[in-house]
């Protein structure tokens, strides 16, 4: 029996690191606050927005007139007051950003990939109306996606190069519970009356040690590298199933849910534009995906879920994982906070979305009585 992590987000969250994606977009509006206090026209913009100074002053006398103000805001938080003042500044965001930007302010998060892919869906609803115009709107939608993902990569660069070296960083605590061995009570009920017929003794494989360990890592960054294994006999491979930060060109930042009612309609449109950044067309780029499939017909295997939300944008993959005939159990590490409360029914929820047959779900998915919170470390940054 071989064994699949995920590792999301909250992986690298639970090493300290700051890679959630306010954390991401706060440094955008930290740049763009120097880049202002810098700039010596009235108006300046990217992709994603346009700031421009409706009175006589040149931005960095406008800004410094605010005098300790500045000092005493993060960057980010002087952005915002700029997009507040309308009778000073004319502040434009995309509409992609907007939809970023009011979810921060409105719910505290935000899953970019799931806001992109809400402003998609009616591209393709509409397409018949204007086909010409539909699909520069959606070209235009790519761009900002691309330039979005351009600065997440420059942003987790800086991260990685603040907070990670070149040995081994995962916390340990972690690392013991990728490397435990098997137990009885994490295998479903049909698993274990189908290994019964063949064995008579479901108890060989439990406390044993899984053949073979996949970490399949949702990430850009190298926080899960693991050199080698603590057990000589268990095989360990590392696939970075959407790149990493070594190889940019390898990035995969999009959307992946062919299981939407929406996404027949994105397809049949006939337009490229509209299917460029979904995940299941980028994986073709690289050889990690069908490495992903080798590994999963090669035995049975179970799926340790370490900071992945399982949300609708991996929704594709998860489904491929979840429901497939030798995958014996999907055990999440839940995140538990510091008012005692956990995200472990959160976590169920969303691998729910990900099954089309309920019963499997509920066989599959391992009762918090044999689950556990993902342990916490805080890498401390580098010197």
């Amino acid at each position: 029996m071989n064994r699949i992590i995920l590792v999301g987000n909250g992986f690298d969250l639970a090493h300290g690191l700051p890679t959630s994606y306010k954390d991401f977009i706060n440094w955008y509006f930290d740049k763009w606050a120097f880049r202002l206090l810098q700039c010596t026209q009235r108006i300046d913009k990217d992709v994603l927005c346009s700031f421009e100074l409706l009175s006589g002053l040149h931005w960095s006398s406008f800004l410094f007139s605010w005098g300790s103000s500045i000092h005493r805001s993060e960057g980010h938080e002087l952005i915002n007051n700029l997009i507040i003042d309308k009778r000073h500044c004319n502040a434009v965001l995309c509409q992609f950003m907007q939809n970023i930007y009011k979810s921060l302010e409105t719910k505290r998060w935000v899953d970019i990939e799931n806001e992109y892919y809400k402003l998609l869906k009616p591209l393709a609803s509409n397409y018949s109306s204007d086909p010409d115009l539909i699909s520069v709107e959606a070209k235009k939608l790519n761009d900002e996606l691309d330039y979005l993902t351009s600065l997440l990569i420059e942003y987790l660069n800086q991260v990685q190069s603040r907070y990670l070296t070149k040995y081994k960083n995962i916390n340990p605590d972690i690392e013991d519970l990728i490397f435990e061995p098997i137990n009885i009570n994490d295998i479903s009920v049909e698993t274990k009356s189908k290994l019964n017929e063949k064995t008579d003794d479901i108890d060989l494989i439990d406390d044993k040690y899984p053949n073979s360990i996949m970490i399949l890592n949702f990430n850009y960054t190298k926080t899960a590298d693991i050199d080698s294994c603590k057990n000589s006999v268990m095989e360990i491979k590392t696939n970075y199933i959407h790149g990493d930060l070594s190889n940019h060109k390898s990035i995969i930042f999009g959307y992946g849910d062919e299981l939407d009612d929406d996404f027949k309609k994105i397809r049949d449109t006939n337009d490229n534009n509209l299917l460029n950044e979904i995940k299941s067309v980028r994986y073709m780029e690289a050889a990690n995906y069908r490495e992903l499939l080798e590994f999963i017909e090669s035995d049975l295997f179970q799926i340790y879920i370490m900071g992945h939300s399982c949300g609708n944008s991996d929704r594709t993959l998860l489904n491929t994982l979840f429901e497939h005939k030798n995958c014996v159990t999907i055990k999440p590490f839940y995140h538990e906070r510091e008012d005692g409360s956990d995200d472990y029914l959160n976590i169920v929820q969303n691998i729910m979305r990900n099954f089309n047959d309920m019963k499997m779900m509920r066989d599959k998915v391992v009762n918090k009585t044999f689950c556990q919170p993902l342990p916490q470390m805080k890498l401390q940054p580098n010197p």
